[in-house]
């Protein structure tokens, strides 16, 4: 069955199950910080395996929309708010997510800098966005600030933020992705 076991897999199981499985990595008493969260999209993700999730976003309607969504969840707190100056507590999230957020930013360096603040010490950020690329019809219908960054970007920023270990890495293409290249970005908070 060697060589044939991955089909067979993908048949009986479907391709999903790991990425949700590893979730399960995730301790169930964190607090986890859906920053920039849009329609909640990660927050949906997260609610089941984690204590609370904290869904900030500056745009009201995304908000809305999100809260709807997602109103089964009972352990979701949505929160309007700035990345740049966010209205929560100092070292009060045990974990954090920008999914696709950072190249919206105008200061993404001060909304790294931010997360290490509301993070608790030896805390997580993870970080998924755009890879350099020079797409800049993407800045004028998308309102995209930044075309992505490129690795050494995201070391930099991790480093004057407050975080004392990085590691980057680029995602594979999903199939059907028309977009750039996306990369994850794993931030330690100084214990």
């Amino acid at each position: 069955m060697g060589g044939e076991w991955h089909e067979v897999r993908h048949e009986l199981f479907g391709t999903g199950f790991g990425a949700d499985a590893m979730l399960g990595l995730l301790d169930p008493d964190w607090v986890v910080a859906d920053l920039g969260c849009g329609t909640g999209d990660a927050a949906e993700r997260l609610a089941p395996i984690v204590a609370e999730v904290v869904a900030v976003d500056r745009e009201q309607a995304m908000l809305e929309a999100s809260r709807k969504r997602l109103a089964e969840f009972g352990n979701i707190r949505f929160v309007e708010g700035d990345l740049l100056d966010l209205d929560l507590e100092s070292e009060s999230v045990d974990a954090a997510v920008m999914m696709l957020v950072l190249h919206h930013l105008p200061e993404p360096e001060a909304a790294i800098a931010e997360a290490a603040r509301i993070l608790r010490p030896g805390g997580v950020l993870l970080v998924v966005d755009m890879v350099a690329h020079d797409r800049d019809t993407y800045q004028l219908t998308m309102g995209h600030e930044h075309l992505g960054f490129e690795e050494s970007a995201i070391l930099e920023f991790g480093d004057r933020g407050g975080f004392d270990r990085v590691s980057w890495r680029r995602l594979r293409p999903m199939p059907g992705g028309k977009g750039p290249g996306l990369f994850a970005a794993s931030l330690f908070k100084r214990a």
